[in-house]
């Protein structure tokens, strides 16, 4: 039954080619990895947390210091999460330079790229749950940036934080949506995302060339040949993040008080390029424009003109500078902001 699950998601047959490590770095099934990780670790966590302020940060300090294993649950739950979002972003660029969008994956790239928005959400939605003062005041400060979109922008802010502040209904709205409307529907997609893939006939082999004519790669079964493959790489990933989760501790501050503003407040790392954008050009750019314009830049993709199967040099030139714009303004975020948002040198 496992072997025939298994080729419903992969091809019987697989290009020896498509084994090789450094095709795809493992960054796609890492992800699913990482998503089935925080679905097990976060039913988990959910027997013990209460979604209710004042019992929400002590259901947390209970899971940490007095159930058995809870605070390295925890902390797996915590750093998987921070952990996806990077592998995602990595795999977003192998798709790209491999120009494996194009059809017949067109519909995958789209489906991919729907399951990002939903792992950003879910780490979003579950950066408030812990109710300490990081969270807190980081969920106050992401969701008053929608505050500058305009006509809706207050519309949208009360929406998300189900009244005028953050407070107990904002911590149920965001629960209901971390440990509902997320997991089912990143589990569906992530299922038709594997189906497509299956469909196109597995992953975008490069043909080689030798002699002037292309040479045809051989194939080897997927069972055992890829299979073991992908079982020993998720066991080396698993032991990765549970050795990382064991030396490190998910962080829990203080409890949150809606009264007491810390020096400084920052939106969590992956909206950080947002946040430092706020600080030198209108916000109007920064939260409305520039996420639509990047939005529609990564969807419209699959419909450009491609050359031998991959971006043309304009599409890449976009493509890069926009990344490392971002980039840029992240690591400025994280690392060169101080008390009151002030440049600093982080040594």
């Amino acid at each position: 039954m496992s072997s025939s699950l298994f080729l419903h998601f992969r091809p019987r047959r697989v290009p020896k080619d498509a084994l090789r490590f450094t095709l795809t770095w493992g960054l796609g099934g890492m992800a699913a990895l990482m998503i089935v990780q925080q679905l097990l670790t976060g039913l988990l966590l959910g027997f013990f947390y209460e979604p209710v302020p004042v019992r929400a940060y002590e259901s947390v300090q209970h899971i940490q210091n007095s159930i058995f294993l809870g605070d390295l649950v925890r902390s797996m739950h915590h750093w998987t999460g921070h952990f996806l979002v990077v592998v995602i972003a990595l795999h977003l660029l192998r798709i790209f330079f491999n120009g494996a969008f194009y059809p017949p994956r067109r519909r995958n790239w789209l489906v991919g790229l729907a399951m990002g928005v939903l792992i950003l959400t879910a780490n979003f939605s579950g950066y408030l749950l812990p109710w300490d003062q990081l969270s807190y005041w980081a969920v106050t400060i992401a969701t008053s940036m929608l505050s500058y979109v305009p006509l809706i922008g207050s519309s949208l802010q009360e929406i998300m934080r189900g009244g005028p502040e953050v407070g107990a209904a904002t911590l149920q709205l965001f629960y209901s949506i971390h440990t509902t409307f997320v997991p089912v529907s990143l589990f569906l997609l992530m299922g038709y995302h594997f189906w497509f893939v299956r469909k196109a006939g597995g992953i975008l082999v490069p043909k080689r060339k030798q002699s002037g004519e292309t040479e045809k790669s051989t194939s080897v079964p997927a069972i055992p040949e890829l299979l073991v493959r992908e079982m020993a790489f998720a066991a080396l990933v698993t032991c990765c993040i549970l050795l990382f989760s064991m030396f490190i501790d998910a962080p829990l501050g203080n409890m949150a008080n809606p009264e007491l503003t810390p020096p400084t407040v920052k939106a969590p790392w992956y909206f950080l390029g947002a946040q430092e954008l706020l600080l030198h050009v209108p916000p109007i750019f920064a939260i409305c424009f520039l996420p639509l314009s990047i939005g529609l830049f990564l969807t419209l993709l699959p419909f450009t003109r491609q050359k031998d199967g991959k971006p043309t040099t304009l599409i890449k030139t976009l493509f890069i500078t926009g990344a490392l714009f971002m980039l840029i303004l992240t690591i400025t975020g994280i690392w060169f902001r101080g008390q009151g948002m002030t440049l600093v040198m982080p040594w």
